[in-house]
């Protein structure tokens, strides 16, 4: 079962509720990549449908997007589920939703018609039940997170060279999603982190030794592994504060102490980033990384490729591919 498919899939609309229950069925069975192979048997049992409404369920999931069956001689040997494709129709079917006994289907509709969800009660009896508002749920995950999982799929699985191990990738990655609210993990951020990991192995830094210490210290960037130093200066220079990097004088302090100078015409931001950049890793590049973040995901980019000295093209794009 894969919570993370499953997730994404409830709250879809726009369906019957058999082609719905046949899609949750898949999803519980699915891996976190959305395949499973169970039988059109033991999905109707599940479902407590008929095989003929379960095979015209999979055709609709499959036409909408929402699945993609592999054949093996003519015949189902997998699914693989892909809410991140959905595609919902423009217009539902005059069934797929009950309107009252006048416009529900007639006995003789066809019972393994999946579109077939209402029939008119033998007794209109008064009841207290509340029907449930068509408003969506403000407690469910919106459907918009389906391309987020989609793409953290794509990132995982994305071919590594072989000195990167699959299973640090995977630490990398599950560690860089959880902070992608405050710093996006896109495929460009992905790849500038396959890059700076096979710089600093070239300098002589183990990948395990780089993302252990990332993940340890909550960075969402990738730095050379230094012991900590201390900010205060030499004897007779002025004293740096522990959190220099929340102040203008205290960056001018640090400034002072690393040698980095104010450009003429120089933005008091660029001179921040250079400073912060001269200082190595630590707290301030973070402070950074998560407030450019939340703003625009391409100046994130951009200042994750400056700190990690990755060059960008002569459009300014980060040379990530």
């Amino acid at each position: 079962m894969s919570t993370m498919i499953m997730s994404v899939c409830w709250p879809l609309q726009h369906m019957s509720p058999v082609q719905k229950s046949v899609l949750i069925s898949l999803a519980d069975n699915a891996n976190d990549q959305g395949v499973c192979w169970p039988s059109i048997a033991t999905i109707s049992k599940r479902t407590c449908v008929s095989e003929r409404a379960v095979q015209n369920a999979i055709k609709w999931l499959e036409q909408h997007g929402l699945l993609t069956a592999n054949r093996a001689n003519g015949r189902h040997t997998s699914y693989t589920v892909t809410p991140a494709s959905y595609a919902p129709p423009h217009r539902m079917h005059p069934r797929t939703k009950c309107t009252g006994a006048g416009d529900a289907p007639t006995p003789a509709a066809d019972a393994g018609d999946p579109r077939r969800i209402c029939v008119a009660p033998p007794h209109q009896m008064p009841t207290n039940r509340k029907e449930p508002s068509e408003e969506p749920s403000l407690n469910r995950q919106p459907a918009r997170r389906a391309p987020r999982v989609a793409l953290h799929g794509q990132i995982l699985n994305l071919d590594l060279p072989d000195w990167l191990p699959f299973e640090s990738w995977d630490a990398w990655c599950e560690h860089r999603e959880a902070k992608a609210k405050d710093a996006p993990w896109t495929m460009a951020a992905a790849k500038v982190s396959i890059k700076r990991l096979g710089k600093l192995l070239d300098a002589g830094q183990p990948v395990e030794t780089t993302i252990d210490e990332a993940v340890l210290r909550g960075w969402t960037g990738l730095f050379p592994v230094k012991a900590d130093a201390p900010t205060s200066a030499a004897p007779g220079a002025q004293s740096i504060a522990a959190d220099w990097w929340k102040t203008s004088s205290g960056i001018d302090a640090r400034a002072a102490q690393l040698g980095v100078k104010l450009k003429d015409g120089e933005t008091f931001m660029h001179f921040k980033v250079r400073v912060f950049k001269a200082a190595g890793p630590g707290e301030w590049m973070e402070d950074m990384l998560r407030t450019v973040g939340r703003e625009s995901e391409e100046r994130y980019e951009q200042l994750y490729a400056y700190f990690n000295d990755i060059p960008r093209d002569k459009n300014g794009n980060t040379e990530a591919a």
